[in-house]
């Protein structure tokens, strides 16, 4: 069983209930009809019901759907939740008057309906920057408690041509954090290694990349992801850890056995964690492109509840991948 496979298994048993917001937009619907049809979650939309129900029943083939749709310009509701941002945010500044106008926006909405315990988790960004949706996440839901830093992920899934480094590896933090200091960086480490383990049911094997491997080079980025390997070494200490290291060290034992002798690190690595954004975005869309991988993600990690960013290029199915792996990120 592949690890999709596997998580669809255990979405199926849960039956929690995903928000999809981005109702106008046909992949978010016919993702929506998959979800439905496959019994894998319970679906929301936003919308009016009779204009969605209309366009759902032109792309569905059955009679009928059971997806939840709920009206996000209901006075009623816009009145709740008015209040519920209100109360949230009035220690920051915020005036009921500006509350009122800011749930019309069907992200903040989004997250006031999660924030209420309506739905179980968000999915949206099929057409909504990524900056709105990550802001509004951190203002209404906020962060674990004890977590300071929320970070992402991607599950790069490899076909059978492309597998001799694993069916998936995670890749670490390729959305979030543009230049993560040395204590940032372990934290997004220890975030991923976590979330491996206990989401993925994988046994993490880390990387901590650059442009160096071990002593060979002293630049302060360099010095930045060695620090940063000694914080996880220190809190991970059951883990498999190397860093810094290069790429093709990090995959292959007989480059790290030239590059670092000493090390007892056993390649490949199946959690990379990327020392800044550049690389991480980079990395993962060189890795989906010129290997077709399969890049589920970004999934967001430290919330205090789940929601997740889709890409704006994102296909339907890499929507229904993102909301399987929301919907075991719920309890």
């Amino acid at each position: 069983m592949t690890i999709l496979q596997n998580l669809t298994a255990k979405a199926k048993q849960k039956k929690v209930r995903i928000l999809l917001p981005e109702s106008s937009d046909e992949r978010i619907l016919q993702a929506a009809v998959r979800l439905s049809n496959s019994n894998t979650v319970n679906v929301t939309l936003l919308g009016n019901d009779k204009a969605i129900s209309k366009k759902i029943d032109s792309i569905n083939s059955s009679d009928s759907h059971s997806i939840n749709i709920i009206d996000s310009d209901n006075i009623e509701l816009q009145q709740k939740y008015s209040k519920l941002l209100w109360r949230k945010r009035k220690n920051k500044g915020l005036e009921l008057s500006e509350a009122k106008e800011l749930v019309k926006d069907k992200t903040v909405f989004s997250m006031l309906l999660l924030e209420d315990s309506q739905v179980d988790g968000v999915v949206t960004g099929a057409i909504t920057p990524s900056r709105s949706v990550l802001s509004n996440s951190l203002k209404i839901i906020g962060a674990t408690k004890g977590v300071d830093l929320v970070s992402s992920f991607f599950i790069m899934v490899f076909d059978d041509n492309h597998q001799q480094f694993g069916k998936e590896i995670i890749f670490s933090d390729c959305a979030m954090n543009i230049n993560p200091n040395s204590k940032e960086l372990a934290s997004i480490a220890i975030a991923t290694s976590k979330t491996t383990k206990n989401l993925l049911g994988i046994e993490p094997k880390i990387a901590m990349l650059s442009f160096a491997t071990h002593d060979s080079n002293n630049d302060e980025m360099v010095a930045k992801v060695k620090e940063a390997t000694e914080y996880c070494k220190e809190e991970l200490k059951n883990v498999e850890i190397v860093g810094n290291v290069q790429l093709d060290a990090a995959l292959d034992i007989q480059v790290l056995k030239i590059k670092h002798p000493g090390s007892s690190f056993i390649p490949p690595a199946n959690v990379l964690i990327f020392p800044n954004l550049d690389s991480g975005n980079i990395g993962y869309k060189l890795v989906q492109r010129f290997a077709n991988a399969k890049a589920i993600g970004p999934i967001l990690q430290g919330l205090a509840k789940p929601v997740n960013d889709l890409s704006r290029g994102c296909s339907v199915e890499e929507i229904v991948n993102t909301v399987i792996v929301t919907a075991n990120q719920c309890e």
